[in-house]
């Protein structure tokens, strides 16, 4: 019995042995070694070249702006189908309710329209505003958010030229921020 239990230490042992030896050997090639590569160093005398200025992004160029952070809520009283109230409440840090002016209807009603013509997520990153917060995001005085009137926008993936040559035909008022990418969209004959 001492000679059986004796055989099989052994062969754990060796197998342990083998295993340990394949992953190290496996690290090895599959990590390829890295050699420096010299480099001048650079003059004294010559300033380093002054970097590009940042030209705004072309027509149809698209950001990959994120999704909002899972989990996505979907509880609440919802705007349409696809949209719940909170995402068009005043995002301020406390200043109103979340609630200073009720979104316009119709307006929610065609941001519904263009989430359904691109059959895919529209991310609403501003709704009704507060003075105080409007004032923080640097928006105009009178700005149509501050009456429920407008909304910024963007959809993942699908260019701003895009998304707000789709809201015009549907009507909506459409002012582009193609540096931000994203669209800001309001309706013009509900201006109180």
């Amino acid at each position: 019995m001492k000679n059986f239990y004796k055989t099989i230490s052994q062969r754990l042992i060796l197998s342990i042995l083998i295993l340990i030896s394949c992953v190290f050997l496996t690290g090895l090639s599959i990590a390829p070694e890295k050699v420096p590569v010299p480099q001048a160093e650079p003059s004294v005398s010559e300033p380093p070249p002054p970097p590009p200025e940042p030209e705004p992004p072309p027509d149809g160029a698209v950001i990959d702006h994120p999704l909002p952070e899972d989990p996505i809520l979907t509880n609440g009283p919802w705007a349409s189908a696809h949209f719940l109230m909170d995402e068009y409440a005043c995002d301020c840090a406390g200043y109103c309710d979340g609630w200073p002016a009720a979104m316009d209807p119709e307006l929610l009603e065609k941001i519904e329209t263009l989430r359904c013509y691109f059959d895919q997520p529209i991310i609403i990153t501003s709704g009704v505003r507060c003075e105080r917060r409007n004032a923080e995001v640097g928006g105009i005085e009178n700005s149509w958010h501050l009456s429920g009137h407008a909304a910024d926008l963007y959809c993942p993936g699908v260019p701003y030229d895009e998304v707000a040559r789709a809201a015009r035909e549907l009507g909506l008022g459409v002012i582009e921020y193609p540096d931000q990418q994203f669209d800001h969209v309001e309706i013009w004959s509900q201006k109180v």
